[in-house]
């Protein structure tokens, strides 16, 4: 596999605190996106170890929280900077109903608390399990999920990699913690090992975890997982025929449904999941068919999944799963296929008959790694309301590998007014920063958007960046 051809230039980091705006938004009106097909092509391999392993090279980046002071006729969105200091930061978030807090996971294996009305960063981690974990290309601290009921019970949830494993690959942990009798501090023994699974390979670890707000789905947590590895599903630790993903033997290449019990580190399989009381299907899988989800999310006004598939050398896609099929079971077609496409690498494999089209999908001339995002649901930027804000890693191809932040609605059938909203935010207004590398997106306990930005390479010293829609 080719590596991406990206520089480590010098930057100077300005202590400004930037500014950004927005002042244009879709309309329900627009015109309908129509998928583009393209081509396939055989030059310049890229898997999502080309875009993860160029980020977590970064280190620190700025902080800062967009403001919205709303003008008539569009939406303007100022910019803060919050907080700095992190290292490899890749996801925020914050517990059900806590406003003051936001808590940054770093790949390294920490997380980090920020005071929001002080704008401090505690200088002691929430947690701290970086002696578990293989801070290394794609793998590390991936996930975090505040129970629902956290304020109660304190409890939260991890993804992370570990080394080891049959292969020697690592091995994929999905852990359950409680919270110290101090809230700034969690308790480092109480970790409790929901389960585990061996990767093949060390890229493609999906690591996503949540909670649906779906009503009849409480006290459900959802992992996302790789397809193990490597290139085109395809290699040792790749199950012939068909691949991991297709495969639903195994746990990888999928995206999970378990319970979370009362009594500690311990789930059950809900009853509607696809394969439960199989001996031979894994039952705790609830969809598969993907390659790489590595950002997910559930719309917090109709709980519809939006799920970010990274993909091969062809196309990015987000896929749906809907509350009209609260069982899952859906299967999303990788490895045959691509997007809406059929994948190049396997040209005469038939699709499999049930596959879910996913409903929005771009070539990498338009971007070459997909971070999805989230339905925005808070209350600074009423215009925004129901529009779906997402990110490409890298950008296009033959570009300059910088991000993009993109927008589009998404009305349950069909997708319109895709566009990229990146060069409306930057370089801000004041400061003058740029947009390198988002590496997420995530939401606040208001339903306010943050988007992690991790660098590609440009940096040498930074603080990470946060932006608030």
């Amino acid at each position: 596999m080719k590596r991406a051809k990206l520089a480590v230039r010098p930057y100077r980091h300005s202590k400004t605190h930037p500014y950004y705006l927005l002042n244009e938004l879709p309309s329900s009106t627009s015109p309908a996106y129509q998928p583009v097909k393209t081509t396939a092509k055989t030059t310049d391999s890229r898997t999502f170890s080309r875009a993860i392993r160029c980020f977590f090279t970064a280190g620190f980046l700025p902080a800062v929280i967009l403001i919205l002071p709303m003008r008539t006729g569009y939406a303007g969105v100022d910019a803060t900077r919050v907080a700095g200091g992190f290292s490899a930061p890749l996801y925020v978030t914050a517990p059900p109903g806590d406003t003051s807090r936001l808590f940054v996971v770093q790949q390294s294996g920490q997380i980090k608390i920020i005071n929001l009305p002080s704008r401090t960063v505690n200088a002691t981690p929430f947690l701290d399990i970086s002696g578990e974990v293989n801070f290394s290309g794609e793998e590390g601290l991936l996930g975090l999920a505040f129970d629902p009921n956290y304020a109660s019970n304190g409890r939260f949830y991890i993804n992370y990699s570990a080394p080891g494993g049959s292969f020697g690959a690592g091995v994929s942990h999905t852990a359950e913690f409680l919270v110290s009798a101090d809230p700034d501090i969690a308790d480092p023994t109480s970790e409790a090992t929901l389960f585990t699974y061996d990767k093949p390979q060390n890229n493609h670890n999906g690591g996503w975890v949540g909670f649906s707000p779906r009503a009849g789905d409480e006290g459900n947590l959802y992992i996302s997982t790789g397809d193990g590895g490597s290139a085109n599903d395809a290699g040792p630790g790749h199950i012939e025929p068909g691949g991991n993903a297709l495969n639903t033997t195994t746990l990888m290449g999928k995206m999970l449904r378990i319970h979370i019990e009362d009594t500690y580190g311990t789930y059950s399989i809900p009853p509607d999941n696809p394969f439960f009381g199989s001996n031979t299907d894994k039952q705790e899988i609830f969809c598969w068919g993907l390659r790489n989800p590595w950002r997910n999310s559930f719309d917090r006004g109709n709980g519809t999944m939006f799920i970010g598939d990274v993909g091969q050398d062809t196309r990015e896609e987000i896929d749906v799963q809907k509350t009209s099929n609260p069982g899952g079971g859906q299967d999303y077609g990788w490895r045959v296929r691509e997007g809406f496409i059929q994948n190049p690498a396997y040209p005469h494999d038939p699709p499999p008959p049930d596959a879910v089209d996913p409903i929005f999908d771009y070539p990498h001339t338009t971007g070459q790694c997909i971070i999805g995002g989230y339905v925005y649901r808070g209350s600074r930027i009423p215009l925004l309301s129901g529009i779906y804000v997402f990110a490409d890693y890298l950008g296009p191809e033959g570009g300059n590998d910088t991000g993009r932040i993109w927008i589009f609605r998404y009305n349950g059938r069909s997708v319109s007014g895709f566009r990229d909203i990146t060069s409306q935010l930057f370089p801000t207004r004041v400061g003058n920063f740029p947009l390198n590398n988002p590496s997420s997106l995530g939401e606040d306990a208001s339903g306010e958007l943050y988007i992690c930005d991790i660098g590609n390479g440009k940096y040498l010293q930074n603080h990470p960046r946060t932006l608030s829609f």
